[in-house]
Parts: structure tokens; sequence; C-alpha cells
């Protein structure tokens, strides 16, 4: 596997009872795209694609290491999830075109993930954060 230096895109995905509860793909060259706010009763569906400062793939990219990839190259399943099924993926795309992902299936109501893999996606969704409240807020129709 390539070094986390070499990594070229992100993505989060969170589907919750099959609906997509968050998306984040993130380009080490600025593009991103981000659908929902990664929770259980997530109404928002809209898809917002652009550009943003690089330097958010390289906040993201920099929260990327031994403890985190150790999980990558696997797909966990909890036996007796509680509560609304969660599937959690999140993949690494690097320079030289290989990927790499870890995926999770649980409950909303149980443990899920390890720390580091929750700590990522919140990072994840905190750092993409404005530039999505910004989006989200340019395709509302103006107020009178």
């Amino acid at each position: 596997m390539a070094n986390e230096k070499d990594i070229t895109a992100i993505m989060v995905r969170l589907l919750v009872d099959g609906e997509q509860s968050l998306f984040i793909m993130l380009g080490d060259e600025g593009s991103i795209t981000r659908a929902g706010t990664g929770t259980v009763d997530n109404r928002d569906r809209e898809l917002f694609i652009g550009k943003t400062d690089p330097a958010i793939f390289q906040q993201l990219r920099q929260q990327i290491g031994p403890k985190l990839l150790g999980w990558f190259g696997q797909q966990l399943a909890d036996p007796q999830p509680r509560g609304k099924i969660c599937e959690l993926t999140v993949m690494l795309k690097y320079a030289n075109g290989e990927e790499s992902a870890t995926a999770w299936r649980y409950g909303a109501e149980s443990q899920g993930p390890p720390p580091e893999v929750v700590q990522f996606v919140i990072v994840a969704v905190n750092a993409t954060n404005p530039w999505f409240e910004q989006s989200n807020a340019m395709s509302r129709p103006p107020r009178d």
C-alpha cells in the first residue's frame, strides 16, 4: 500500500436504513462533493459539487495515520445491531490508482466503528460544513 502522503482523494459515505445520510468526496486539487448531515434522521438529500480550498483536503489527510489505516481492507458487521441499520464506508484513493476502504455495518444504537474511524468522519464533516452550509444557503430561494 502507498503511504498517506500519496492519497489524492477521500470518500466518506453513510447509509441509514438504506438511505444516504452523508456523502463526502474530497480531491487533493480542491474538488468537493457533499450531501447530507450524517444524522440518523437526515432529511437533506441535495448533492452539491464544486471547488474548495485544497487546504481542507490537506487538513483531513493529516488525520490519517497508522491506527486509522489499520482498519482499511476490512468490512465488519455487528452481529446484533440495535436501532436503524447504519453502513459506513471510508475510502482512500492513491496517486498510483490504488484504492483502499474500510466498511462498517452496525445499529444506530450499537457501539459502531472504533474511535479513530468515528473521529475521522467527524473531522471530515466539520471540515466540509462551512462549504456545505454556504452551498445549501445559495440553493435556497430568497426570502421576501
